[in-house]
């Protein structure tokens, strides 16, 4: 089975390895071409046009945003694809996108799943991504394979938008749980309290899970985890509030989460992951 991977960021680039270990023969594109050929040094196949990956029979997409998915899968990229393709769209986009998508991968006559996936790069590279996939069933199953050499698939859904509105469900609860850690270390630093000590309470006992323990040292500051910018968590609250606009929901939490994380970058820790820039925007208030 051959494979393209469209899109090299720090997840794309961590899941060709996985890729080439299986056997499979694996093509990439990227924009800038470092990053290819870092991929090639390990034994991928570099492409040149974004089109010639669509020759292959799966195609896997990681691509930042709504806008890049875009610019980079146009129409007349698609309608150059073979009829055997099923492209995997990887990317945290927006469940409207998803329908597009999914319409025109049906005019293009080729199969679409959206797959976004739960999992910071060191995850994936330890193949303990978690992957939700929706879409048709015959066409998750031919992707599984190629999924499961770097994370685990839960279905979701057999509608592509399914996945993406799960995604951005499980990036909302994520930030709940950073946020509200966030504030309760807040209440402790005023109080003086040791809140390391409290957290590796809480982390060892009722919030014994990987959220809590992978988080709860980054928003006290014991063990910061590596800048990555709010901008990519306040596009995905955006995007979730705007579904839950459409479906005339409450959306209070969301809400709060957001202007939370709206605030933590005019306090100057934009640059920051949420957990870093939540914490000390509670403490420093």
């Amino acid at each position: 089975m051959s494979i393209s991977v469209i899109g090299l960021g720090q997840i794309g680039s961590a899941i060709v390895p996985h890729l080439l270990a299986s056997g499979r023969k694996v093509r990439v594109w990227n924009r800038s071409p470092a990053a290819v050929e870092a991929m090639v040094a390990l034994g991928a196949e570099p492409l040149n046009d974004v089109r010639d990956a669509f020759a292959s029979e799966i195609v896997l997409s990681v691509l930042f945003d709504d806008a890049t998915v875009r610019q980079v899968l146009t129409q007349e990229v698609l309608s150059s694809a073979s009829g055997h393709a099923v492209h995997v769209c990887m990317s945290t986009v927006s469940p409207d996108l998803a329908d597009e998508l999914g319409q025109a991968h049906q005019t293009a006559g080729i199969g679409y799943l959206s797959a976004p996936l739960f999992g910071r790069p060191e995850a994936v590279r330890q193949k303990a991504a978690n992957i939700c996939v929706a879409g048709d069933s015959s066409l998750v199953e031919i992707a599984r394979p190629c999924l499961e050499s770097f994370g685990r698939v839960w279905v979701v859904g057999n509608q592509p938008r399914q996945a993406n509105v799960a995604k951005l469900c499980g990036n909302f609860l994520i930030g709940a749980a950073v946020g509200a850690m966030a504030e309760v270390s807040g209440i402790l630093n005023a109080e003086n309290a040791d809140t390391d000590a409290f957290m590796t309470l809480m982390t060892e006992t009722l919030f014994s899970s990987p959220i809590y323990k992978n988080y709860a040292p980054s928003v006290t500051g014991a063990r910061p985890l590596p800048a990555s910018g709010l901008a990519l968590p306040i596009k995905d609250m955006d995007l979730l509030a705007a579904v839950s606009a459409q479906k005339q929901l409450g959306g209070r939490l969301l809400t709060a989460l957001s202007d939370s994380l709206s605030q933590a970058v005019e306090m100057g820790f934009g640059a920051y992951d949420w957990s870093v820039a939540l914490g000390r925007a509670a403490r420093e208030r």
